[in-house]
C-alpha cells in the first residue's frame, strides 16, 4: 500500500478514471472534508496549547528533568512549529480553487457555471495532425 502513489494512478487510468474524475465526484463533499479538517485541527491547538496542570506526586512525562539544563532541541516547540505549518497549508488548500478561478478568469472572463468546455491556448505549441 505505501507505493500506491506510483501503480494506483495508472491502474485507474487503464479503467477510464482520472484525477479530474475522482475530484468531481468528492467535490459535493467539500464542505464536510473542511469541517472535518478544522476540527481536528482545533484539536491539536488545543492539546497543544492547553496549560499543563503539576499532579500531586506525579512527574509531568513531558517537562525535561531539573537537572538537565538547557535542551538545544524542545519537542514541544517543535510540533508548535509543526502544526502551524500544517494549519497554513491547510487554509492554502482550502482556497486554492478560488486562487486558480481567480488567475484563469481575470485572463479570460468567461467562466460560468454551466461551462462544459474549456479551451486554453498556450502561446508557441503547436499541435501538427
Amino acid at each position: 500500500m505505501a507505493s500506491s502513489c506510483c501503480w494506483l494512478p495508472p491502474l485507474l487510468l487503464v479503467f477510464g478514471v482520472s484525477g479530474a474524475g475522482m475530484v468531481a465526484a468528492i467535490e459535493e463533499y467539500r464542505t464536510h472534508m473542511m469541517v472535518v479538517t478544522f476540527s481536528f485541527l482545533a484539536m491539536a491547538f488545543y492539546f497543544t496549547y492547553r496549560p499543563r496542570s503539576a499532579s500531586a506526586g506525579q512527574e509531568d512525562c513531558c517537562a525535561p528533568a531539573a537537572n538537565t539544563g538547557t535542551r538545544r532541541f524542545n519537542m514541544m516547540a517543535m510540533n508548535k512549529v509543526m502544526l502551524w505549518a500544517v494549519t497554513a497549508m491547510a487554509v492554502v488548500f482550502l482556497f486554492f480553487p478560488q486562487f486558480v478561478t481567480g488567475i484563469l478568469a481575470s485572463d479570460t472572463g468567461q467562466f460560468t457555471t454551466d461551462m462544459k468546455r474549456t479551451t486554453v491556448r498556450i502561446a508557441h505549441m503547436t499541435c501538427f495532425g
